[in-house]
């Protein structure tokens, strides 16, 4: 890819007569951290930021409830907190929420969708700390999953609620393995094979923020 770890290391300034890299580069270089796609290898979920202050992501999220109410009925729980126009007055909160064919269809891509659409400081912050877009809140219902898919990129989980009764299925040499993922944490995920997210309480939500990430840069 044009901004890789691999292709930075090609272009690191050598010798013209051996191709060695000074002092100077090669300690700039082991001090820079290596892709995420390198970081995560054959791990299926990784925890990338820890601390993160889940009830303060709550109480942000009341303004997204209070602009739209309708977000968590059954036939929607998805809602997005990034848009892909900048000065949008009042931006589609829905748009890109749902499968990648819908934007794709219209002609955006994932990246696109980077610009805040509520004002939620913390969260926000966060979001661009860990350079996510795309990004939404993602509801699962008690007693409820999703389909068996993979993702055209690995994505970004932050889980702010659910019990020990909701998880993900993850396909791992041909075979579904279970991977728990806690609160307080941002995971990476590889959802670029096939997973699902499951929710077997009778009576708890799980609500995650979900987005993506570029994980060769």
């Amino acid at each position: 890819m044009k901004n890789s770890y691999l292709n930075n290391l090609k272009g690191m300034e050598r010798n013209l007569v051996d191709g060695t890299i000074s002092y100077e580069v090669a300690n700039k270089m082991m001090k820079r951290k290596p892709p995420l796609r390198e970081r995560i290898g054959e791990e299926r979920t990784i925890s990338i930021k820890k601390d993160i202050d889940v009830e303060r992501i709550n109480s942000e999220i009341e303004e997204v409830d209070t602009k739209y109410f309708e977000w968590r009925n059954d036939d929607i729980c998805q809602i997005m907190l990034q848009t892909c126009h900048e000065n949008a007055t009042v931006p589609n909160a829905y748009f890109g929420s749902r499968e990648f064919k819908e934007i794709e269809d219209a002609g955006y891509k994932e990246e696109d969708f980077i610009y805040p659409i509520f004002n939620m400081e913390y969260t926000n912050q966060l979001l661009k700390e860990l350079k996510m877009f795309r990004s939404r809140l993602m509801l699962l219902k008690p007693k409820s999953c999703l389909s068996w898919h993979y993702d055209p990129s690995m994505r970004i989980h932050i889980p702010l609620s659910g019990d020990s009764d909701s998880f993900h299925i993850i396909e791992v040499k041909g075979k579904k393995v279970i991977h728990q993922i806690e609160k307080g944490d941002a995971h990476l995920m590889n959802t670029e094979v096939y997973h699902s997210g499951v929710n077997l309480s009778r009576t708890v939500e799980r609500l995650h923020i979900v987005g993506c990430v570029n994980v060769d840069e």
